[in-house]
């Protein structure tokens, strides 16, 4: 499946669910209420793997009792990945070749070394 076609399943599922504000609306410049409860709730997601990857770092619990909850939270990191950029008309896809283009060239440097 494409990446296009999981932001098209996403933005679908949120055109359905309207609690208190509108999960699909799109964010511009004029209102970024939508960008700012998103940004949170993607740092929210973010924290909530960190921890579990503290667990396992201060030896708490193994990295195997722990990979289906990061993969949850890995899971919701990307949802409000996708979120964001269809919601601020971000073509994520072609922003990620750009992106690799770029750091192809600013890695080159380490490609060799051993």
């Amino acid at each position: 499946m494409e990446l296009s076609e999981i932001i098209k399943i996403q933005e679908e599922f949120d055109s359905q669910h309207k609690v208190n504000f509108n999960w699909s609306d799109r964010i511009t410049g004029d209102d970024s209420s939508q960008l700012q409860f998103l940004t949170i709730a993607l740092m929210g997601e973010v924290g909530e793997m960190a921890n579990y990857i503290k667990k396992i770092m201060r030896g708490d619990m193994q990295f195997e009792e722990l990979k289906n909850d990061i993969a949850d939270e890995l899971t919701d990191v990307f949802i409000y990945t996708i979120k964001l950029a269809y919601q601020m008309d971000i073509d994520l896809e072609a922003a990620y070749f750009k992106k690799l283009e770029y750091n192809k060239k600013r890695f080159e440097q380490f490609k060799n070394i051993e």
